[in-house]
């Protein structure tokens, strides 16, 4: 009942997309596996994919030979021992990065699979798992592998470059045996693995080149085997960083022979941008020349704007907002009036007090003030001033004797002091316009002058 379940699912998922149709379906070991008419066998689930001692073992076993494409789903752990043995119209596997071994026997006998990408999750090939493969042309395998099982590629004839991560540590007997064609091996560990001649048995070693970390030439120049290649080639290794990776990407890390040319590029995310490499060159994409071990950092930092707030005069408020602000963000800019003063407006006719910007440019707002003509007239005890504003000049009502009175503009700086008779006038017709302060009696009033 659970097998017919998950076949009418999956049928009725595809048949809803177009896809192809499923034609069998099934669970082995924590997995679920499909395969499609158009010969797609896909595992999925979490976990690991049982061992098979025989190829009629495995559930998909009546239809090996339909079997064109692999897809092993992210979530599943492990390939089991002669998973796809002798699946000989396979052409292509695809291994999700969560794989972390291949099993003995594995794809043994796929001799028309021609591309198999091994993830960086992968730890350990087994014995076999890829032996008479005759349709592969090249393989890497990652840097984190750690052994390489005997025969594991053995009598690939087609298998012409080859490349070893470099923590491979262990290389089994035959790994690379009668692979005909090879013609290129690259070892990337700096320390020359111990292997016997059975690796490569029959391959000309003589008419193959080697290449291997420029550090450990002389290493590998003693190292049995690994110095029976015809040609040794060192390689320098470039190493392309971001000093923040979340604000933008590089290329050009890789292994170079010496003087070879790279392009190292630098590319900014959005709301970032590139700066300069940590040597100070700002050339981008930039082109260098690999005479050495070589580590080169993109300099990226967050674009900033910078917001300018001023006043249309100091005298009668104060902005703030001023700043350097990264592109898209948001910023507060506010106008506060001086006593006497009242805010108007920004310059480019927005009253908004305070006032969010998003920032995506240079930008400049000045805040327009202006004198606050509707004073409410402070008076104690009758004490006034009249009239309010003033031109000209004005009287102090309330007074009835003669009176010190002292006026000062809004800095404190005293613009008039004299003794003042009941009823008479004060001259202003010379004070600047604005707001002064009026102080009589041990009284303060507020006068606007205009």
């Amino acid at each position: 009942m659970k097998k017919y379940l998950l076949t009418m699912i999956a049928l009725f998922m595809l048949s809803a997309t177009g896809f192809a149709e499923i034609i069998e379906s099934g669970t082995t070991g924590d997995c679920t596996w499909t395969l499609s008419d158009d010969g797609t066998l896909t595992i999925s689930g979490t976990g690991a994919m049982p061992d098979y001692t025989s190829l009629s073992l495995a559930p998909w076993y009546a239809y090996f030979s339909s079997i064109t494409t692999v897809v092993i789903g992210d979530g599943v752990t492990s390939i089991g021992n002669e998973a796809f043995y002798m699946c000989s119209n396979m052409t292509s596997v695809t291994i999700g990065n969560s794989v972390t071994s291949i099993g003995k026997y594995a794809f043994n006998g796929c001799e028309k699979l021609t591309s198999v990408t091994i993830p960086n999750s992968v730890t350990s090939i087994g014995d076999f798992a890829f032996n008479s493969c005759d349709g592969l042309t090249s393989v890497t395998i990652p840097n984190s592998v750690t052994s390489i099982k005997a025969a594991a590629f053995s009598y690939c004839s087609s298998l012409s470059s080859v490349t070893i991560g470099s923590s491979v540590t262990s290389i089994g007997g035959g790994a690379f045996r009668d692979c005909s064609k090879l013609t290129s091996v690259t070892n990337l560990n700096p320390t020359p693995q111990s292997i016997n001649n059975m690796v490569f048995q029959n391959v000309d070693l003589i008419n193959a080149t080697l290449y291997f970390p420029a550090e450990s030439i002389e290493d590998y120049k003693a190292a049995e085997i690994w110095k029976e290649f015809g040609n040794i080639v060192p390689l320098f290794h470039v190493s392309i960083t971001a000093n923040n990776p979340s604000m933008g990407t590089v290329t050009g890390t890789g292994d170079y022979t010496e003087n070879s040319t790279v392009t190292i590029t630098a590319t900014a995310n959005p709301g970032y941008k590139f700066v300069k490499w940590d040597d100070d060159n700002t050339q981008n994409p930039r082109t260098i020349t690999v005479t050495q071990d070589i580590t080169c950092t993109a300099i990226f930092e967050a674009i900033t704007y910078h917001v300018t707030v001023s006043a249309n005069n100091t005298s009668m408020g104060t902005v703030t907002g001023t700043g350097d602000y990264e592109e898209n963000s948001t910023a507060t800019i506010s106008a506060t009036a001086n006593p006497g003063y009242k805010f108007v407006k920004w310059d480019d006719d927005d009253t908004q007090n305070p006032r969010t910007i998003t920032v995506t440019q240079d930008t400049t707002y000045t805040a327009i003030f202006d004198v606050n003509t509707n004073i409410q007239q402070t008076s104690d005890n009758d004490v006034s001033i009249y009239p309010n504003p003033v031109t000209e000049s004005f009287r102090i009502n309330g007074i009835t004797a003669p009176t010190e009175v002292t006026v000062t503009d809004l800095s404190g700086r005293t613009v008039l002091q004299q003794i003042v008779e009941a009823g008479e006038s004060v001259a202003a017709g010379n004070f600047p316009n604005g707001v002064y302060l009026v102080r009589a009696g041990g009284k303060t009033l507020k006068v606007v002058k205009n």
